[in-house]
């Protein structure tokens, strides 16, 4: 089977699963039609798991699965993202400004700490309902989630983030790489300069003091100055984090120009040679700095952002990934999609295959989503892609001697 029939069927794949199970059976299944919003997480039956607290991180993710399904014309999406928006907006403010971290099943706001990481996906789904709607008012909403960042979580120096307004415990990249992401989709939804801006903080500080430039290490865990934490922790190493500021970083090369393409390289380079579980191909959950696997168990979502990572590779340098994307897909549905209800995965499972979870956390259609649609925008121009020599001579002349650097 050639490559260009490999894709084909992966593309037909993901597609058939979005179109006629993930979206059918979330809009059924995932929406609380009694209180609003959606819910955490569904049983591995795929019923409703009877959470109840409803966190604002899951609450946007859903809102950006329901939009953008809007946008590929899914029946009955837009109402569902117009409602949900309306309990969101509503419930999970905080009265005195701001977003909060969590909320009961009906909406009442039980944690009300600013936290980064859902800031950033506060942020994210403004960016897919403006795409949605056209609202401007939903420009100034989001710019309001950046004063937040600042007038709460602002880290001594001005150094970045806190992980929340509590203040407590090591520096997390993890934040910073999802506010850079959504920043990022907030510029190119809006155009607006204001998240520009954000994006290039974000893009410095991962350059000045997140990632190891020499050998394309990228750690989870820091010091309040961003040194090297002396604990366990701190040589915690998450190869589809690295992926995924692999996607996440060449966006922000098309979309603002940044010169971050020798970088890019090293973090593809590390994660893909050392990341990869050899029987598999899945990617591990956690490696050491040196390479060795700490943690050989495999979540859903490394899967997904390898995904991205390849096809990032592909449509930036013309790297021949066909093999490692539908290598991908075949592993997601394999491995995390084919024994679940339909529409439904298995969300983590251990090294001898035997799955790590008792539940079906609706966060991970986010990121099978967005991998998919990536996929699917890119399917037309594959051949184009790849009818010339760039990506084998990339591939000959760079990639080895960056393996050599990482080795």
């Amino acid at each position: 089977m050639s490559a260009e029939e490999s894709m084909e069927q992966a593309c037909a794949r993901v597609r058939t699963w979005l179109h006629e199970h993930a979206w059918p059976y979330w809009a059924k299944h995932g929406v609380d039609r009694v209180h609003g919003g959606f819910v955490e997480y569904l049983d591995l039956a795929g019923h409703d798991g009877g959470a109840s607290f409803k966190r604002v991180r899951a609450q946007a993710r859903q809102l950006y699965c329901f939009s953008q399904g809007a946008l590929y014309g899914f029946p009955g999406a837009h109402e569902i993202s117009d409602n949900c928006w309306q309990f969101f907006n509503t419930h999970a403010r905080r009265p005195t400004g701001g977003w909060a971290r969590c909320m009961d099943r009906t909406g009442v706001i039980i944690d009300p700490t600013s936290d980064a990481y859902d800031l950033a996906f506060v942020l994210f789904a403004h960016a897919w309902r403006y795409r949605l709607s056209h609202d401007p008012a939903l420009i100034e909403s989001a710019a309001e989630v950046i004063a937040t960042l600042n007038t709460d979580l602002k880290a001594p120096g001005g150094l970045g983030w806190l992980a929340d307004a509590n203040g407590f415990g090591p520096r997390q990249q993890n934040p910073h790489m999802h506010i850079m992401e959504a920043a990022l989709e907030m510029f190119d939804a809006s155009g607006d300069a204001r998240f520009a801006a954000l994006a290039r903080q974000v893009a410095d500080l991962f350059l000045g003091h997140i990632i190891d430039r020499e050998t394309g290490v990228l750690r989870e865990f820091f010091t309040a100055d961003w040194g090297h934490l002396n604990t366990a922790e701190g040589d915690i190493v998450e190869p589809g984090h690295m992926l995924e500021w692999v996607w996440i970083l060449l966006r922000a090369h098309r979309l603002l120009g940044l010169d971050i393409l020798d970088d890019v390289w090293r973090l593809y380079a590390f994660a893909t040679h050392y990341g990869t579980d050899p029987r598999t191909g899945l990617i591990y959950d956690q490696i050491r700095p040196s390479g060795i696997p700490l943690d050989k168990d495999s979540r859903l979502w490394p899967q997904t952002e390898a995904l991205k990572a390849h096809i990032a590779m592909m449509e930036t340098f013309g790297l021949d990934t066909r093999p490692q994307i539908s290598r991908n897909v075949t592993n997601l549905f394999r491995y995390y999609l084919d024994h679940a209800p339909f529409g439904t995965w298995i969300d983590h499972r251990r090294s001898d295959g035997t799955p790590k979870v008792d539940r079906i956390p609706s966060t991970s259609l986010y990121h099978l989503q967005l991998a998919f649609t990536e996929l699917l925008r890119i399917e037309a121009e594959v051949p184009a892609m790849t009818s010339h020599n760039a990506g084998s001579q990339v591939e000959e002349n760079y990639f080895p001697s960056l393996m050599r650097e990482a080795g």
